[in-house]
């Protein structure tokens, strides 16, 4: 029999990823702030809880999925938090990307009640949620995740046991970091050249065969050309994660300057009023400094291939 799972927090990430555990056949209790964010998971036989301590209390594993550092102390740690409510045996898991030093808080806290904790923060963005392919790095015992395996394999394939507690989200951070310096050295080189004249099109055909494709080039014509920003991974988040990432190399004396610059260009899009949009639509920033729009040239183009000019 399919042991219980609980899942806390069913946003924008989580939600995809518990409606993936539980067409895994695991019986599933569900809570959220928002109730209109459970609505889904319960049509899909997900039992709706009215707050964290039924969802704790009725489940032997826990998956979280909260936006930051304080909602994961505060839900796991304030009296009456999970750590407290938990049974001897449960496990916890973190699903969230945060501080290393929250898990490492959290860790000690939860082994000195018989609990079990890991740190399994995700990436591969809604899409990867959706589809079940995210990357999970995990951090914590290993044999607990053995144990917990067969319900982060339903959330994605790549698992990975990367180290002690804070190892999981020191990893994430610097994915994270490397995806948007990536992604913005794209923005920066799509907006150049189509202040040069060219399509912004070609400017992906060619990249995409040469020694400067990625992944970051596939927002070219699934969100820059086109115009969608509705958010994957929002701007708020990447600036939160840049930060973590900014905050460990100075713990560690790194010095780091990609990663200052990518921040300057979250904060910019947050003042922008961006922080909700995917963080695609950081080239309206660039593009506003440039004096030029990436799809206005890539519609011209489509619209002449049309009519075979």
């Amino acid at each position: 029999m399919a042991v219980p799972v609980g899942f806390i927090g069913v946003g924008n990430m989580g939600n995809p990823m518990a409606g993936n555990v539980l067409k895994n056949g695991f019986p599933m209790t569900v809570f959220d702030k928002n109730p209109k964010a459970m609505e889904n998971l319960v049509q899909a036989g997900a039992r709706p809880a009215t707050s964290a301590r039924e969802v704790v209390e009725s489940s032997e594993i826990v998956l979280t999925c909260l936006p930051a550092s304080p909602d994961v102390e505060a839900l796991y740690l304030e009296p009456g938090g999970l750590i407290e409510l938990a049974r001897p045996g449960t496990i916890l898991i973190d699903l969230s990307s945060v501080l290393p030093s929250t898990p490492r808080k959290l860790e000690p806290r939860a082994q000195a009640r018989g609990v079990h904790y890991l740190e399994s923060p995700v990436s591969g963005g809604v899409a990867g949620a959706r589809a079940a392919t995210l990357a999970i790095m995990v951090g914590g015992d290993p044999q607990i995740l053995e144990r917990a395996r067969p319900v982060l394999r339903a959330i994605g394939p790549n698992i990975f046991s990367v180290g002690p507690v804070g190892a999981g989200n020191t990893v994430k951070a610097i994915n994270n970091m490397m995806a948007c310096v990536n992604s913005l050295a794209m923005m920066e080189g799509v907006v150049l050249g189509v202040k040069a004249g060219l399509d912004p099109m070609i400017v992906y055909e060619v990249v995409k065969a040469s020694s400067g494709g990625s992944k970051a080039l596939e927002r070219i014509p699934s969100a820059l050309v086109p115009r969608r920003f509705e958010p994957g991974f929002k701007v708020q988040l990447m600036n939160k994660d840049l930060d973590t990432f900014n905050t460990i190399a100075r713990e560690l004396h790194v010095p780091v300057s990609f990663s200052n610059v990518a921040q300057r260009y979250q904060q910019a899009a947050l003042a922008a009023g961006l922080a909700e949009m995917d963080t695609s639509a950081v080239v309206q920033i660039i593009e506003g400094l440039a004096a030029v729009q990436v799809s206005q040239a890539g519609q011209a183009a489509a619209k002449s291939a049309a009519a075979g000019g």
